[in-house]
């Protein structure tokens, strides 16, 4: 869908700043953002922040019909309350033009596949799911809502990745395996066996590390 609504994005920081680019240069019209933190630093290039994310039913009425909003945010837990809060006026997958994605490829609502990733044959992208920069998402895998396969990261086929899982910066997951909901793979990390949900795993081949030790920063 582009070129023909208006987008509003909810979330203000580097990740709204990606979108707001791969939406424009995809057709959109980017009237602006809804964020409820006002630091300047956090505000994506050239957009106008139109309020918080509580002004969002007035904000899409001010923009008019067809206005559609899109959860812009790292946060799987915040892209789903953001998502579920637009309702029926959520914008669908949103693809940098850069990227490329299989003819039989799924896109879900709010979906984002980011420049010069690739989505291949009967790969299913569902709902809120990111596929970042440069991303390879090989066929028939499956990514479940609101996961998020980071820049650079490579999925062999058939792979399933559960919801809000998180695979990081250049990991590579082998093909037939399972990401378990919530579970995170590091950044470079290569998963060579089935990973639990709510586990991390590091290294290579990645090994499980107590959720105590892990930090968000050994996966993005």
């Amino acid at each position: 869908m582009t070129g023909q609504s208006t987008l509003l994005l909810l979330g203000g920081g580097g990740h709204a700043a990606v979108v707001a680019e791969a939406a424009s240069a995809a057709g959109w019209s980017v009237a602006g953002f809804l964020d409820d933190d006002m630091v300047n630093e956090l505000q994506p290039v050239g957009l106008v922040r139109l309020g918080t994310i509580a002004d969002l039913m007035d904000a899409l009425g001010a923009l008019g019909r067809g206005a559609v909003a899109h959860a812009a945010v790292g946060d799987p837990d915040l892209r789903r309350r953001w998502l579920d809060r637009a309702g029926d006026a959520a914008a669908g997958a949103i693809v940098h033009p850069s990227a490329i994605v299989s003819p039989s490829a799924t896109l879900g609502e709010g979906s984002f596949i980011g420049p010069r990733a690739i989505v291949n044959a009967r790969a299913v992208v569902e709902r809120g799911a990111i596929v970042n920069s440069g991303a390879i998402v090989e066929h028939d895998c499956h990514l479940a809502a609101f996961c998020h396969v980071g820049p650079g990261a490579a999925l062999g086929g058939a792979v399933m990745v559960g919801p809000g899982a998180l695979i990081g910066i250049n990991a590579a997951v082998l093909p037939g395996l399972r990401v378990g909901a919530g579970a995170i793979l590091g950044a470079g990390a290569v998963a060579v066996r089935d990973l639990p949900p709510g586990t991390t795993a590091v290294g290579v081949p990645a090994r499980t590390v107590a959720l105590a030790a892990a930090s968000a920063k050994d996966a993005i």
